[in-house]
């Protein structure tokens, strides 16, 4: 038990490490902000930009790092126009660490990108029922809040919208939103629960990666792809659900979710990428439609200690289950045709190996037959293949290798 325990925090020491260099803050984006960005008036503590032709003030950062607690009004009255304030614009409130909250009137339309970056004490804003995209980076490394409620008026979340807000504990994404930007919630290390908005079709690129806490997820129908490493290093993921709308993953989405014990890849799924379920340290089982097990799919999965391959796989790429060191059981099907090098490398318990294949499968490349073992002590485990077939595995590398070749009952 005491190195179980060293190993779950060696793992989450890693993680966090890794983390912690892609939260760390951007000298160049901090230099970005203290270029003095252009107003037309200071009016109450906040600068603007006018435009005396619409009427429309938008504030800014102008010379001022905000603090406190900053409300902002609705309407703003200079050289004796009134102007009504719809916008906030670009990096207008970013680095600005000592600004604690924001209350941002029912005008507001836009939120420019980066607008609270990197404001670490920020804990409350509440945002207008009229907005419709959260812009790029618009609360990046907002370490403090804690709480965010997006409005049903929001149709997109771009790129990295809140990129490592660290104390962000749940999320609802409304329904209205069909489209979410590459590490939109990265880094949010103290979520625990997320509600996916119904009209997304795509999970991109490293969207929950890093999300420590993160316990489940239930990915909404009408998802039909989730690019490559969206739950990447969620090491709390205990329960999964896929869509039967899923087409397509891309590599290593569910890599290094340690507490995830069982899969259903729904049979809708044609393709996935290389490692899907790698480094899923608690996985037992999984289902599994495909033709093809890619390259890495369930390597270091110390979970698995029997894996029935189903009838249908043809062929199991390298590395498919190199480094299940707990494997000891191992059904292939008859299916199977190929096998290529590594696809068991180090799994050193394994013993008892079922191949219904009354052909015998081989490598790809004929050179390498025997790393498809390798490192497996295969001269003690027994292998298992239909009674007409015995003869033609005696006579195959790597099967020739086991202790005792037997005739399946």
């Amino acid at each position: 038990m005491k190195s179980i325990r060293s190993l779950w925090a060696l793992l989450v020491l890693t993680a966090v490490a890794t983390l912690a260099v892609a939260c760390s803050d951007d000298v160049e984006v901090v230099e970005e902000r203290l270029v003095h960005d252009p107003f037309d008036a200071r009016i109450d503590g906040l600068c603007y930009r006018l435009s005396p032709e619409t009427g429309v003030a938008v504030v800014t950062a102008g010379d001022i790092y905000y603090a406190g607690d900053v409300v902002i009004p609705e309407e703003v009255v200079y050289e004796g126009m009134t102007y009504r304030v719809e916008g906030i614009a670009d990096k207008a409130f970013m680095a600005c660490e000592k600004l604690r909250s924001v209350r941002i009137p029912q005008s507001v339309k836009e939120i420019g990108g980066r607008a609270f970056m990197m404001c670490y004490a920020l804990r409350e804003v509440a945002l207008p029922a009229r907005l419709k995209v959260i812009r790029g980076e618009t609360f990046s490394n907002c370490s403090s809040l804690a709480a965010i409620s997006i409005p049903e008026s929001v149709e997109e979340i771009e790129a990295s919208a809140f990129f490592c807000c660290a104390s962000l504990v749940s999320v609802t994404i409304p329904n209205r939103v069909s489209k979410i930007g590459w590490r939109c919630f990265t880094g949010c290390t103290s979520l625990i629960s997320v509600t996916l908005s119904e009209s997304l079709t795509t999970l991109p690129e490293e969207c929950f990666a890093h999300c420590f806490k993160l316990s489940a997820v239930t990915i909404p129908e009408g998802v039909v792809h989730i690019a490559p490493h969206a739950f990447n290093n969620c090491v709390s993921l205990a329960g999964l659900t896929l869509p039967h709308s899923l087409r397509s993953m891309g590599r290593g989405v569910f890599a290094n979710c340690t507490a995830l014990t069982s899969a259903v890849v729904p049979a809708s799924v044609e393709e996935v990428g290389a490692l899907l379920f790698s480094e899923c340290k608690s996985l037992a089982a999984v289902s599994w439609p495909l033709p093809t097990i890619p390259e890495g799919t369930f390597k270091g999965c110390t979970g698995l200690k029997t894996f029935e391959v189903p009838e249908g796989v043809t062929r199991i790429c390298i590395d498919a289950f190199s480094e299940c060191s707990l494997l000891v059981t191992l059904t292939l099907p008859g299916s199977l045709t190929t096998i290529d090098s590594g696809a068991f490398r180090n799994c050193d318990a394994l013993r008892e190996v079922y191949c219904y294949g009354e052909t015998v499968p081989v490598l790809p490349y004929a050179f390498d037959a025997d790393g498809i073992f390798e490192n497996v002590p295969i001269d003690k485990s027994t292998l298992h293949v239909p009674a007409s077939a015995v003869g033609a595995y005696q006579t195959t590398a790597p099967w020739n290798g086991f202790g005792r070749i037997v005739a399946i009952n």
